[in-house]
């Protein structure tokens, strides 16, 4: 089984951490651990989980010393915050000091399977591929092979990695040098069946709407999703990427169960 759970998520992202618990809740009753504000924290306490564990590492305070750390951290767009990324790593030492493993993944995660059975024990840490469907190469090199989003650990050395990893040597954010990873510990891979996103998808123009399409997907084994179930989270990105997300979301959506659904659709 899986020692724990673990996640980043601030008041915009607080719905879709509330879905990604309820996923979590269908399978699995270990810890959650969830770095926070103020106002998530309230949020999700209020949902009555069990084993929830929110810590407050998001404030205005905690913010202003992660800053101070990336203020060299080249800005690649408007969506991603460099200081809060780095509060994945401080999250991940939470759950590993508390549970002794972690699955640590984003909050836009939905899980739709049991996810245990991939996990090699034998392994230090288990990465997840993006599996790109389009310029694998460039893809790649722009914005690295491993998905920042997704990734289960044993080893109490993994945060500390990752942090000297993001601030000195990764070209993307925390993301494209992940590959490093193989340089430390033993690694094993996820397979295609899960954190299926953006990236394994065909993005096709016309008329200047975007569509998805696609390709090789056998949806009948996939485990767990990667995707924005609630616009808050991205009204901060461009227009093609907003369009992108929506697209994205009808693709996802018919596959989550009812009762995720109706969950999602009740929240507040």
């Amino acid at each position: 089984m899986i020692g724990s759970f673990s996640f980043v998520a601030n008041d915009r992202a607080k719905r879709e951490a509330a879905l990604l618990i309820k996923s979590i809740r269908q399978f699995y009753d270990c810890p959650i651990y969830a770095l926070c504000d103020d106002e998530t924290k309230v949020y999700l306490e209020g949902l009555g989980f069990a084993g929830l564990k929110c810590k407050v590492g998001l404030s205005e305070e905690e913010l202003q010393k992660s800053i101070e750390k990336v203020a060299h951290i080249q800005r690649h767009n408007d969506f991603h915050s460099a200081p809060i990324i780095l509060k994945k790593m401080d999250c991940i030492e939470w759950a590993l000091s508390q549970s002794g493993d972690t699955l640590f993944v984003d909050a836009d995660i939905v899980f739709v399977k049991p996810i245990d059975q991939d996990i090699d024990r034998e392994m230090e840490l288990m990465l997840s591929p993006h599996f790109h469907c389009e310029d694998q190469v460039k893809q790649n090199l722009q914005y690295g092979s491993i998905n920042a989003g997704y990734l289960w650990t044993r080893s109490p050395d993994l945060p500390e990695a990752w942090r000297e990893i993001y601030l000195t040597r990764s070209k993307f954010f925390e993301q494209q040098g992940m590959i490093h990873f193989l340089e430390r510990f033993d690694v094993g891979l996820f397979g295609k069946s899960h954190n299926l996103g953006f990236w394994r998808f065909l993005k096709v123009w016309a008329k200047g709407k975007v569509s998805l399409r696609s390709l090789g997907i056998n949806w009948d084994d996939v485990k767990s999703l990667h995707f924005h179930a609630f616009p808050e989270t991205y009204q901060h990105a461009d227009e093609g990427l907003k369009a992108g997300y929506d697209k994205l979301k009808e693709q996802m959506w018919p596959h989550l169960t009812s009762e995720l659904k109706d969950f999602a659709d009740a929240l507040l």
